[in-house]
């Protein structure tokens, strides 16, 4: 009876053609090129931390313009629209004592299918009511805010006061107006369908 030589001198009669590290490696990168189109989706993502929505407020020292701009947390992600209503002529010391209902929404603006949206006023005070509607095959969702600022000059320089009456919609009271406070990102909040009017 003949014996047949074992598995591991086969295999060691192979490994001079083919060494183990090789073939691994090999195997590996067959798998990664086969899952790798199942990885990157070709569409929009489902709702979710890359579709957040989120305002950035910037002004430059010593210009009286305010900037705001509306885009998600992901670099592509394109909203079906984005509403930015902006309230103008209000008395700032009131904001938090009245009810922000009584704003008066002047100016609208709605952009459609866009990747970011933004606005610029040198209107002091201002409010806006931000609202931004994503959707995808894997979904929809809405995201919003409403959000006062005012920037008040004082023996240390210009200060942008900031304030939300959405609740989930954190904000810092004061920032400094220079170039290493400004421009921040205000995440907005999650609402129900339909936003904000």
């Amino acid at each position: 009876m003949a014996v047949s030589p074992g598995p591991r001198r086969r295999f060691a009669r192979l490994a001079r053609y083919a060494p183990l590290p090789f073939v691994a490696v090999t195997v590996l990168l067959i798998v990664l090129i086969l899952i790798t189109p199942v990885l990157v989706s070709s569409g929009q993502p489902a709702p979710g931390i890359l579709t957040q929505a989120e305002l950035v407020v910037d002004r430059l020292p010593g210009n009286a313009t305010m900037h705001f701009y509306v885009h998600g947390l992901g670099t592509t992600v394109r909203y079906a629209e984005i509403w930015i209503g902006v309230a103008l002529g209000f008395n700032w010391s009131v904001v938090g004592r009245t009810p922000w209902t009584s704003l008066r929404w002047n100016i609208w603006q709605n952009d459609t299918f866009v990747l970011t949206s933004s606005y610029a006023s040198v209107d002091n005070p201002i409010a806006l009511n931000v609202t931004a509607y994503y959707s995808s095959s894997g979904g929809s969702a809405w995201y919003g805010g409403v959000l006062a600022f005012e920037v008040t000059s004082g023996a240390s320089g210009q200060v942008l006061n900031a304030v939300s009456e959405t609740a989930s919609v954190a904000v810092p009271s004061s920032v400094p107006v220079d170039n290493s406070s400004l421009p921040f990102p205000i995440t907005l909040a999650t609402v129900s369908a339909g936003g904000f009017t």
